[in-house]
C-alpha cells in the first residue's frame, strides 16, 4: 500500500462530501451493518450514485482513502495488521516497511486480503482479489524493529575457504551429494599450475566424489589440505569422479596429468545400461591447444571416448534404491588404472575389464574377470586387480588386431581380505588395500603378497563416541610425496578424507564435510558447544570451539544402516538432528529435517550418556509419503492390534508408540492405533505430518478433519516419555491439504496459539495462519506460491513481506531475546533463498536474507567472523535451515547450503506498537471502490496489445543507427533499487528485434554492464551458468500458437560472455541431428531431450554501448539462415525475449517479456524447457510503411 506522511489536510473536503453520501444510504446501510455482509457491493453502489463527484476525486488521489496514524520514536521497519474487534484478521496492511521517526500514516483501501487468485499465481502474477470490508470498527496492531543482521560466526563441518561458492574456484569444499570415493597424488611438475592457485613444491592431491549439485565433484588440494581448485562436474552432467589414476609409464600421453572415470546409469524406467565417462585431465597449456569441445566448457577434463561408451547391463542387475545414500557403491565402474596410454577399467556387474587406448581414443577390447574392483599397474607394467576377495597379477598382450587380452594370471593375495575396494603401491612396491567387512582398515602387504601391517583401528562402523583413528568405508587411497597415506572414506557419517603415516600407521590429520545438499544441522539450545548434524545416512555430534571457530566430531549418535526399528520409508525414519530437553534428559527428533514439509510420522530418540541416540517414541501415519505401509506395521501381530475392519495397506491409520519396556524395539502392545474420521485431501489423503513440541508432546497437523496434540504427561526413569493417548486435545478443525510441495505443518505456542503452515478453513490454503484455542481461526497471511514447485512460477518479490515458496518450519517457537516484548517467534523457509520470521500471533517480523533472483550482495570472498550475510541470498533449495535460541540468550540460525552458523542481531530491539481502533464508514468504502475500479481500468489499458511485438524489416542498410525512435520495445521487467534511506529508483529492462537484410538484430536495454557474464563451465548448460540474452523463436508461422510442447522450428538462442569472448548457443528440442550429440537434461523428477544444440559463437556479433544515464544497450547480430528464419512483412511467429541474470557463475533469475512464469532456475529440465504457449507474437512489418 502507498505510505507516507500524514495527509489529513487533503482529505477533509473529501470527508465532507462523504457525509452527504452516508445520509443517502438509509435502510440499505442499516441492513448491511446488521448482516455484516463481507464484500457486498449493494450499499456501496447506493453511495456511489449519491456521491459520484467525491468518489471521482478519490480515484485520482495519490493514496487510498483510509488513514492509519502511528508514531515512531526512531526510524524502523513497521508491520501493521487490521482485525475485527474479536481479533479475526482481515488485512495484513504493511510488512517490514521502512518509516522515519515521528508521525506517520499508512493508507488502507478498505479491502481484505483473504481471497486468492490461483490462476494469476500460476502465470507468475501477484494478485489478491480483495473484497471490501463492512463498515464498522476495526483494531490495528503492529510492531516495529530496526534493521536486522545475520552475523557470520563459523561453519561447522565445512573447511572451505570460504565454504560457500564464489567466482574463485578455490571456494567451497567437496561434493554435497556424495561422500569422497577417490584420491590421487600428483607430484610437483605434473600438478597443474594456475593463476591464483599455484602448485605447491610438494605436489597436489586430487579428491573425487560421485555426484554433486554444489561443491566440487573433483577437488585439487595442497598437501596441507588447502583447496587449490575445484570442478563440480567431470565428463557430463551430475558426475564428479569415482576413480582417479595417473600414467607413470614412459609412453604416456603428453600434457595429461591424470585420468578420471565414473559411470552414469540411465534414469528412465527400463534403462539397463550405464554411460562410461572416461576423461583425461589436461594441463593448462594443453587445454589451449586441443580442438574446441562445447561440452568441455572451462573444466580440465577432455573426453577419452566421445560420445561416452554405452555399456549394457544384465536386465536382472539391481539398481540402487532412490533413497540409497551411496549409489556409487553400485555403480558400474569399480576401478581404474593406466600405463603407457593404456587404460584399464573394472566393470562391476558385468564381470569384465575394459581396455582403452587413450592416445587413439578407441576401445581395445574386454576381458572377463570375476567381481572386478580396484586396479593399478606396477612398475613392471603388470596389472594388479582386485577380484572378489583376492588380488591377482595379470599379464596383458595384444593380438594381431591390436585387441588387449589377458595372457597370464597369478594370485598375489589369496586371503586376509574381507571386502576389498581399492589399492595403491608405494615407492618400494608394497601393496596397500582398503578393506571393508569387519575391518574398515587399510591393509599393507609386501610386494609378494605377505601381510605386513594394518592402518586404522579395526571394526565395522557403529554409533558411539567418535574415534578419529578408525576409518568408515575406506575407498580410494594414494601415497603422497611425504610418504603419507590419503584415504577417501566413502561414508557420510561423517564425510572424511583422512591422512596417515604409511610407515607407522599413525593417524595424522583429517578433513571433514561438507554438509548435504540444502545444508543442515541444529545448535543445542542448552549447550552451544554442541551441534547436531544428520542426513539420510546418519547423525554426528560436533564439538564447537567458538574461539578457534572449529568443529570436531564428538560422536556418531545414529547410523541409518544399523536402524532396524521399521519406521523407514519415503520421508519417514532417520535424520534426527533437532535437540529437545525435558528436565535433564536430552532427546533428538527428525520432525524438522524433511526438505519441504512435515513428515507423515516422526521419531523421538533419547540421547544417552554414551552419546548414542536410541528410539523411545514415534507417532504419525502408518504409511510413508507415498502411501506405502511402514515395515514395522506389516507384522500380523501389529495388524491384530488395529481397529476392527481397518485396512492399513489401503487406508492409513494414526499410531503412537512409546518404548514401555525400555528395550528400544517396537512391540505390538506398545502401540496405540486409531482410525481418524475423514482426511484432508490434496493430491492424496493427508495423515500425520507430526511435530514434536518442546515438552515432547506430539502435534498432528492431520488427524482426519482435525489437528490434535497428544500430550506428554511425564517421563519414566529410563527417559521414555509417557503419553495420554486417551485425551488428545483438538487444535483446529477444517484442516486443508497443501496445494503444492510445502506447508502442512503445525506449531504450538503459548497463550493457546497454534500456527498452521497450510491454513484451516475458513482461510484459503495459500498462506500461513494462526488459531487461538476455542476462539478458532484468527489470522492468516498470504503465501501465493506456497511450496517448492509453486515457487517455480513465482515472479521476484514486488513488495516488502511477500512470501514466495514457503516450505517447512525451522523448529518450534522460540522467545524473542530481551528486552523485546513481542513474545514467541517462529520461522518458515522460502525456496528462493530467504527465510520468513513471524510472531505466533501472526505479525510479520522480517524477511531474512534475499531472494536469489534479485540483485543481492555477491557472496563474500572471505569467511570473516561478524560478516553480515543478511544482504546475501541463501540460494535456491536451501532445504534445511534451523532456528535456535542459544544458551547465551542470542538467536542463532543455521542457514545456507554449507550450514554456516549465524547470529541474528537486532531482534532484541523489536517492540510492539500500541493497539488502536479505527472506524470505517460506508463513504470510505465508496471511495475505495471507485479508486479500485479506476486503477483496474488504467492497468487494462496499459496491458492492451502487450503480447504482440512489432519487428521492422529493413533492406540491406547498416543497423548502426538502430534502435531509433520508431522502434517498438518489449518490456521485460522493472526492478526497483533503493536510493538513500527512503528513496527508490526503477530500472526497466526492455528488448527489441529488427531485420536488416539477411541478419536478425537483437537488442536489450538495461542498467547492468555485466548482464552477460557467464562462466561457460558447460556450454550445453549455458543458460544455467550465469547471465545472458535469451531469445525464443517459433520459426514456423503455421504452428499452433496454443501448443504446449515444442515442435520442429521452435528454438532458443542464448548469448553470453565467457572469459571476455562472446558465446552463443542455439537449442532445438525437435530438429534433424547435427551440432552436438542429442543432449538430455535430467532431474530426479524428469528428463527432457534436445535433438540439437549448436555453438554459433563464431557467427554472432555483439556490440555493447553505454549511455550517460547508466543504461547499457546490448546489440546482437546473427544470420537469419542459422536460425532457419525466413520472414517478410506480414509474417507473424511465436517468440519471446528475455534476460538471464546471474553472478558470473550461476543463473539466479530468468525474466521474459511474455512468459511471466518462466522464472525457474533450480531444476535443469525446467530451465532448459521451451514453453511456446506462453510466448508472445512477433509481427514483422516493413520499415518503410
Amino acid at each position: 500500500m502507498p505510505t507516507g506522511r500524514d495527509m489529513r489536510l487533503t482529505r477533509r473536503p473529501f470527508l465532507l462530501g462523504c457525509v452527504l453520501a452516508v445520509l443517502a444510504l438509509g435502510v440499505a446501510y442499516a441492513a448491511w451493518v446488521a448482516r455484516d455482509l463481507w464484500g457486498s457491493t449493494r450499499a456501496i453502489d447506493a453511495a456511489s450514485a449519491a456521491n459520484t463527484q467525491s468518489a471521482a476525486n478519490a480515484a485520482q488521489s495519490a493514496h487510498p482513502p483510509i488513514p492509519i496514524h502511528f508514531t515512531l520514536s526512531q526510524p524502523g521497519y513497521v508491520t501493521l495488521v487490521i482485525e475485527k474487534p474479536d481479533g479475526t484478521r482481515v488485512r495484513n496492511l504493511v510488512s517490514e516497511t521502512q518509516f522515519p521517526a515521528g508521525e506517520n500514516t499508512a493508507w488502507w483501501d478498505g479491502l481484505d486480503d483473504l481471497g486468492r487468485d490461483a490462476d494469476a499465481a500460476m502465470h507468475g502474477q501477484y494478485g489478491i482479489p480483495g473484497r471490501l470490508v463492512a463498515p464498522g470498527t476495526y483494531r490495528v496492531r503492529g510492531l516495529v524493529r530496526p534493521a536486522l543482521k545475520a552475523l557470520y560466526e563459523f561453519s561447522p563441518y565445512d573447511p572451505g575457504q570460504p565454504p560457500w561458492k564464489t567466482a574463485d574456484r578455490r571456494s567451497e569444499w567437496l561434493a554435497n551429494h556424495s561422500a569422497p570415493s577417490a584420491v590421487l597424488f600428483v607430484p610437483p611438475g605434473d600438478a597443474p599450475v594456475r593463476a591464483h592457485a599455484p602448485a605447491t613444491t610438494a605436489g597436489q592431491v586430487l579428491v573425487g566424489s560421485y555426484v554433486s549439485e554444489g561443491g566440487s565433484g573433483l577437488t585439487w588440494l595442497a598437501p596441507d589440505g588447502r583447496k587449490l581448485w575445484g570442478q563440480m562436474w567431470v565428463g557430463g552432467v551430475w558426475t564428479g569422479a569415482t576413480q582417479l589414476a595417473r600414467d607413470t609409464g614412459p609412453q604416456r600421453v603428453p600434457d595429461v596429468y591424470a585420468y578420471t572415470a565414473s559411470s552414469w546409469r540411465g534414469d528412465q524406467p527400463g534403462d539397463h545400461y550405464s554411460e562410461l565417462r572416461l576423461n583425461a585431465l589436461l594441463s593448462p597449456q594443453a587445454q589451449r591447444s586441443v580442438p574446441a569441445d562445447a561440452r568441455l566448457g572451462t573444466g580440465d577434463d577432455a573426453p577419452v571416448l566421445s560420445p561416452p561408451l554405452r555399456i549394457d547391463e544384465p536386465p536382472g542387475l539391481a539398481k540402487p534404491a532412490a533413497d540409497d545414500p551411496y549409489p556409487e557403491r553400485h555403480a558400474l565402474v569399480a576401478g581404474l588404472a593406466v600405463r603407457d596410454a593404456l587404460v584399464a577399467v573394472a566393470l562391476r556387474g558385468v564381470n569384465q575389464l575394459l581396455f582403452v587406448d587413450t592416445a587413439q581414443h578407441r576401445v581395445l577390447g574386454r576381458a572377463p574377470l570375476d567381481d572386478p574392483r580396484g586396479l593399478t599397474f606396477d612398475a613392471q607394467g603388470h596389472l594388479l586387480a582386485l577380484s572378489g576377495h583376492q588380488l591377482v597379477r595379470l599379464d596383458l598382450s595384444r593380438d594381431a588386431a591390436g585387441q588387449v587380452q589377458i595372457a597370464g594370471r597369478q594370485t598375489v593375495i589369496a586371503g586376509g581380505l574381507d571386502d576389498p575396494q581399492a589399492l595403491c603401491l608405494d615407492a618400494a612396491g608394497a601393496i596397500y588395500v582398503s578393506d571393508w567387512g569387519n575391518s574398515h582398515q587399510v591393509k599393507v602387504f609386501a610386494p609378494d603378497g605377505r601381510p605386513a601391517r594394518t592402518i586404522g583401528h579395526k571394526g565395522a562402523p557403529a554409533p558411539g563416541v567418535y574415534d578419529p583413528a578408525h576409518m568408515n568405508h575406506p575407498a580410494g587411497i594414494t601415497i603422497d610425496g611425504r610418504g603419507r597415506l590419503w584415504v577417501a572414506e566413502n561414508d557420510k557419517t561423517p564425510k572424511r578424507v583422512s591422512v596417515w603415516d604409511s610407515a607407522t600407521g599413525r593417524f595424522v590429520d583429517a578433513f571433514y564435510g561438507p554438509p548435504r545438499y540444502g545444508g543442515g544441522g541444529t545448535l543445542d539450545p542448552r549447550d552451544r558447544t554442541r551441534f547436531y548434524y544428520a542426513d539420510e545416512a546418519g547423525g554426528t555430534t560436533f564439538k564447537l570451539d567458538w574461539n578457534s571457530r572449529t568443529s570436531t566430531p564428538l560422536a556418531v549418535y545414529y547410523r541409518a544402516d544399523s536402524d532396524d526399528a521399521g519406521f523407514a520409508g519415503t520421508d519417514t525414519g532417520g535424520a534426527p538432528d533437532y535437540p529437545l530437553y525435558r528436565d535433564k534428559e536430552r532427546y533428538l527428533t527428525n520432525a524438522f529435517s524433511a526438505q519441504v514439509t512435515g513428515r507423515p510420522s516422526v521419531i523421538l530418540w533419547h540421547l544417552g550418556p554414551d552419546e548414542i541416540a536410541r528410539p523411545v517414541a514415534a507417532a504419525g501415519s502408518t504409511s510413508d509419503a507415498t502411501g506405502k505401509l511402514l515395515p514395522v506395521f506389516a507384522d500380523p501381530a501389529m495388524k491384530a492390534r488395529m481397529p476392527a475392519g481397518s485396512d492399513p495397506a489401503h487406508r492409513a491409520l494414526l499410531f503412537l508408540w512409546r518404548d514401555a519396556n525400555g528395550d528400544h524395539r517396537v512391540q505390538p502392545n506398545e502401540v496405540t492405533f486409531w482410525q481418524p474420521q475423514g482426511e484432508a485431501r490434496g493430491n492424496a489423503a493427508m495423515l500425520g505430518n507430526v511435530t514434536v513440541l518442546d515438552d515432547l508432546s506430539f502435534a498432528f497437523a492431520y488427524a482426519g478433519q482435525s489437528a490434535i496434540v497428544v500430550p506428554a504427561t511425564g517421563i519414566a526413569s529410563d527417559g521414555v516419555p509417557v503419553y495420554d493417548t486417551d485425551h488428545p486435545r483438538t487444535l483446529a478443525t477444517g484442516v486443508q491439504a497443501p496445494v503444492s510441495t510445502g506447508g502442512g505443518q503445525v506449531l504450538v505456542g503459548r497463550n493457546d496459539w497454534t500456527v498452521f503452515t497450510t491454513p484451516p478453513t475458513p482461510f484459503a490454503p495459500q498462506g500461513v495462519a494462526g488459531v487461538q484455542g476455542s476462539h478458532g481461526a484468527r489470522w492468516s497471511y498470504p503465501s501465493l506460491w506456497p511450496g517448492l514447485h509453486a515457487s517455480h512460477a513465482a515472479p521476484v518479490p514486488s513488495r516488502p513481506g511477500e512470501l514466495i515458496g514457503t516450505t517447512r518450519v525451522l523448529g518450534n517457537p522460540i522467545d524473542a531475546p530481551p528486552p523485546s516484548d513481542v513474545g514467541q517467534l517462529w520461522a518458515i523457509n522460502g525456496n528462493e533463498g530467504d527465510v520468513y520470521l513471524f510472531t505466533t500471533d501472526g505479525l510479520f517480523v522480517a524477511t531474512l536474507f534475499k531472494d536469489a533472483r534479485l540483485d543481492t550482495a555477491p557472496p563474500p570472498p572471505d569467511a570473516a567472523r561478524g560478516l553480515d550475510l543478511g544482504t546475501t541470498s541463501l540460494g535456491f533449495e536451501c532445504f534445511h535451515p534451523t532456528l535456535t535460541r542459544g544458551s547465551d540468550g542470542h538467536i542463532y540460525m543455521q542457514a545456507g547450503s554449507t550450514s554456516p552458523l549465524l547470529r541474528i542481531a537486532g531482534l532484541e530491539d523489536m517492540r510492539r506498537l500500541p493497539d488502536q481502533s479505527i472506524t470505517v464508514t460506508a463513504a470510505d468504502l465508496v471511495a475505495a471502490q471507485q479508486q479500485k475500479r479506476a486503477n483496474a481500468e488504467r492497468e487494462a489499458a496499459a496491458r492492451n496489445g502487450e503480447r504482440v511485438l512489432t519487428v521492422a524489416v529493413h533492406g540491406d542498410e547498416n543497423a548502426q543507427d538502430w534502435p531509433n525512435g520508431s522502434t517498438q520495445w518489449a518490456k521485460i521487467d522493472t526492478r526497483s533499487s533503493q536510493v538513500g534511506d527512503w528513496g527508490h529508483k526503477d530500472a526497466v529492462t526492455s528488448g527489441a528485434l529488427g531485420v536488416f537484410g539477411d541478419q536478425l538484430v537483437i537488442t536489450v536495454r538495461t542498467d547492468n554492464p555485466d548482464l552477460l557474464a557467464n562462466s561457460g563451465e558447460s556450454l550445453q548448460n549455458l543458460f544455467a551458468t550465469g547471465g545472458g540474452i535469451d531469445l525464443m523463436l517459433g520459426v514456423d508461422p503455421t504452428a499452433s500458437a496454443e501448443r504446449t510442447d515444442a515442435v520442429r522450428g521452435d528454438e532458443r538462442l542464448v548469448v553470453s560472455r565467457v572469459n571476455g569472448a562472446t558465446v552463443a548457443m542455439l537449442y532445438r528440442p525437435v530438429a534433424a541431428t547435427g551440432g552436438l550429440a542429442p543432449v538430455s537434461y535430467s532431474s530426479p523428477l524428469r528428463t527432457i531431450r534436445f535433438d540439437r544444440v549448436d555453438n554459433l559463437s563464431n557467427r554472432v556479433v555483439l556490440d555493447v554501448q553505454r549511455g550517460g544515464d547508466g543504461t547499457v544497450t546490448y546489440k546482437v547480430t546473427v544470420p537469419l539462415k542459422l536460425l532457419d528464419l525466413n520472414v517478410s512483412p506480414g509474417t507473424t511467429i511465436a517468440g519471446d525475449i528475455g534476460v538471464l541474470r546471474g553472478n558470473g557463475f550461476e543463473t539466479l533469475q530468468r525474466a521474459y517479456w511474455s512468459n511471466k512464469a518462466g522464472g525457474l532456475v533450480s531444476d535443469l529440465p525446467g530451465e532448459a524447457e521451451l514453453t511456446p504457449n506462453l510466448w508472445g507474437r512477433f509481427r514483422f512489418v516493413s520499415a518503410y510503411d
